[in-house]
């Protein structure tokens, strides 16, 4: 006599940030798009959402098609841009990354993945999880700087050199934040610079004495880059956007008050080191 096929419920053993066994991908016949023996599909369906077992309400399943990379982008690190992340995990206990495309994003019917079970081997530990969650909502809720500001950053090329520093320093920064001085909804006329403070936000870790030390140097040099391509002549103010400072300060210090008059700004539109299919529109 045949075996009855598993059926979905409410005790389902699948939890948001649980990874696919490779039966399973090959079974829904999901692979990477371009290195296919790296796959590594995540669930990123709510917890609730999972647990809903009346298929004709919630009948599908939300997972996202990645690879396990040897090593993070630190431009990619902590949510900093919308379309890609790239996030700690554990396998087989070891530390190892995953990179994740928002476009990758496939639904796969609950009915089908009861047959499978998550991978063991595989972990998200909490702060990674919240990671997933923090930027999968990030692309639909994002700050908007005025267009101005926009070109006038981009025909400084500040924001290249910024995320050239963030690519070798970014695993240590969590958020990176713009003040303008009033002028974040403000489309400023010609002659009118933004007054621009730049606010670096971090994970003090289990050293926050030698964190703060590192990411103080990394304060540095965006500060330097920022005076270089963006201060004005012989003292004079900028005409385009006027750096005033760049600072940092640990997750646990910045209240929340001051951190809602802030406008998280996100590397979109730098993907250093992507592949040409994988790069952003120009936008910030």
């Amino acid at each position: 006599m045949p075996q009855a096929a598993p059926e979905w419920t409410r005790d389902t053993p699948w939890r948001q940030g649980h990874a696919l066994s490779s039966e399973a991908a090959a079974a829904f016949g999901l692979e990477h798009h371009s290195h296919p023996g790296d796959t590594l599909v995540i669930v990123i369906s709510h917890d609730c959402d999972l647990a809903n077992d009346n298929l004709e309400v919630e009948p599908e399943v939300e997972v996202i098609v990645g690879r396990a990379i040897p090593k993070p982008d630190g431009n990619f690190a902590w949510g900093k841009t919308p379309k890609t992340l790239h996030l700690e995990v554990a396998c087989d206990g070891a530390q190892a990354f995953v990179e994740l495309q928002a476009r990758r994003k496939v639904a796969l019917p609950k009915a089908e993945l009861a047959a499978f079970a998550p991978r063991e081997d595989f972990a998200l530990e909490p702060t990674g999880l919240a990671v997933l969650r923090s930027w999968l909502g990030s692309r639909y809720n994002r700050a908007a700087f005025p267009d101005a500001f926009n070109r006038r950053l981009e025909a400084t090329g500040f924001a290249k050199r910024l995320a050239k520093i963030l690519a070798a320093h970014g695993e240590l920064i969590s958020f990176v934040y713009f003040d303008l001085a009033g002028g974040d909804q403000q489309e400023l006329p010609d002659g009118m610079p933004y007054e621009l403070t730049i606010v670096l936000v971090y994970q003090p870790g289990d050293e926050p004495l030698d964190t703060a030390d590192a990411v103080d140097d990394v304060a540095d040099k965006v500060s330097e880059a920022a005076e270089e391509k963006l201060s004005g002549q012989s003292g004079q103010p900028a005409e385009l956007v006027n750096f005033k400072s760049c600072f940092a300060v640990s997750e646990q210090d910045i209240p929340v008050s001051r951190a809602r008059l802030l406008m998280h700004w996100r590397l979109e539109h730098v993907t250093l080191k992507a592949d040409d299919d994988d790069l952003a529109p120009v936008q910030f």
